[in-house]
C-alpha cells in the first residue's frame, strides 16, 4: 500500500517564498560568475564554481512556481477560472507596474549613467520591444537580458485558461500528456523546419513546465500525495547532476530542452510532495522568516539585480581588485548586498503597492493616506 499524507486545506504555503527566494538567489549568483567569468556556457573559473553557470535553471523552477501558486485558489472551485478578463487584468496589474519600472531602471543606468559601454544595449525600438513585453518576438537590444522571461511568463498567462480547461475536463494526465506532446512537436518543428525556427524563440518547454505546476497543485484538492512523488522528483534533480557532471555545461545548454522538462517535472513532484505533508524539514526550512521574507520581494530581485550588480562592479569592484577570484569574492558580498538592499527598496516603492492595493481607486486612496 503506498503510503499519503493529507495536506492542510487552506494554510499559506510559505514554502513556496522560499523556493522563489532560492531561485531568484541563485540568477544573482550566477550573474555574478558570469561578469567575473563571461565565457558562458564554459566556466572558465574555478571548478569550484561550476555549479552557478546554470542560471537558467532558477527560471525554469519560477515557472513551474508560477503554475502551482496561480493554480490554488481554482483548484479549491473544481478549476475554474473566475472570469478571463478579471485574471489578465489582476495579473497585469501584479506584474507590469514595476516590471514597467524596473525597464526605466535599466535604461536609465545601462543608457545614461554608463552610456560608453552599455549604450548599444538600449534602442527605441528595444524599449518598445520589452515596454509591450514582445521581445522574444521581436529581435531588439535587451536593455535587461534579465527580462526574457517575463515575455514568456506573460504570454503563458493568456493559455492558462485553456490549459484549466484541459484540466477540468481530462484531468490532470491527460492535461500534461496533451500540451508536453504539443510543445514536443513545437521544438521539433522550430529545430527542422527553417521558416518555423521563430518557434524556438518563445522557449516552447516552459508552457510544458508551467502545465506541470498545474498538475502538481492538485494537492490542495485531493489532500493526498504519495510518498513516491516527492523521491521522484528528488531522482531527476539527481539526474540532472550526474548528466552535468558526465557531460558538461556546454552539453546540457544546448539540450536545456530537455534538461528543463527533466527539472520541471522533478520541481512539480517536490512541490506537491511539501504541499502535501512530505519532507517536512526542508520545508519548515524553505519557510523559514528569512527565505520566505526574500521570497516575498523576489520578483523585484529578478526584474533589477542585473542594474544594481552592474553599478556595483563598474564603480567600485573593478577599482578596488583585479585577480577575478578576488573580484567574484568581493562582487558576491557587496553585489548580493546591494541587490536584496536595493531590491527591497524598489519591491517597497514599485510592486507592494499594488500587491496592497487592487484598483487605481485604491491605490491613490493609500498614498493620500501616507501624506
Amino acid at each position: 500500500m503506498t503510503a499519503t499524507v493529507s495536506a492542510p486545506a487552506r494554510t499559506r504555503l510559505s514554502f513556496l517564498d522560499g523556493v522563489r527566494a532560492l531561485a531568484a538567489v541563485y540568477v544573482v549568483l550566477h550573474h555574478i560568475w558570469f561578469t567575473v567569468y563571461p565565457a558562458y556556457p564554459v566556466n572558465t573559473g574555478p571548478l569550484v564554481l561550476g555549479w552557478l553557470v546554470y542560471g537558467h535553471l532558477a527560471v525554469a523552477v519560477f515557472i513551474v512556481v508560477s503554475g502551482f501558486s496561480l493554480t490554488v485558489a481554482p483548484a479549491r472551485r473544481e478549476y475554474e477560472l473566475g472570469g478571463v478578463l478579471r485574471f489578465i487584468r489582476r495579473r497585469a496589474w501584479r506584474i507590469l507596474p514595476p516590471y514597467w519600472a524596473a525597464l526605466g531602471l535599466s535604461v536609465l543606468v545601462f543608457g545614461l549613467i554608463t552610456p560608453e559601454l552599455t549604450g548599444r544595449a538600449i534602442t527605441l525600438k528595444g524599449v518598445i520591444a520589452h515596454f509591450f513585453l514582445v521581445q522574444d518576438v521581436v529581435d531588439s537590444p535587451k536593455p535587461n537580458g534579465a527580462f526574457w522571461s517575463i515575455a514568456i511568463e506573460w504570454q503563458i498567462y493568456f493559455l492558462f485558461p485553456l490549459v484549466l480547461w484541459f484540466r477540468r475536463k481530462l484531468g490532470p494526465v491527460w492535461m500534461v500528456a496533451i500540451f508536453t506532446t504539443g510543445v514536443i512537436a513545437s521544438q521539433l518543428v522550430g529545430e527542422n523546419v527553417d521558416p518555423l525556427h521563430g518557434l524556438l524563440n518563445f522557449t516552447p518547454q516552459f508552457l510544458a513546465l508551467f502545465v506541470f505546476g498545474v498538475a502538481a497543485a492538485d494537492v490542495v484538492r485531493s489532500h493526498e500525495v504519495p510518498r513516491w512523488i516527492g523521491w521522484a522528483g528528488a531522482a531527476c534533480y539527481a539526474a540532472f547532476i550526474v548528466t552535468a557532471v558526465a557531460m558538461g555545461s556546454v552539453w546540457v545548454d544546448h539540450a536545456y530542452f530537455w534538461i528543463d522538462l527533466l527539472l520541471g517535472a522533478g520541481t512539480a513532484c517536490v512541490l506537491a510532495a511539501l504541499a502535501g505533508g512530505h519532507f517536512e524539514p526542508l520545508k519548515d526550512l524553505l519557510a523559514h522568516k528569512i527565505f520566505s521574507g526574500v521570497g516575498l520581494f523576489s520578483y523585484s530581485v529578478y526584474l533589477v539585480h542585473l542594474p544594481l550588480l552592474w553599478l556595483t562592479d563598474h564603480f567600485v569592484v573593478e577599482h578596488l581588485v583585479s585577480d577575478k577570484f578576488a573580484r567574484f569574492g568581493l562582487l558576491l558580498v557587496l553585489g548580493l548586498t546591494a541587490v536584496l538592499g536595493g531590491s527591497y527598496l524598489f519591491h517597497r516603492v514599485f510592486e507592494r503597492p499594488f500587491l496592497e492595493n487592487r484598483s487605481w481607486a485604491a491605490l491613490k486612496t493609500s498614498i493620500r493616506g501616507t501624506k
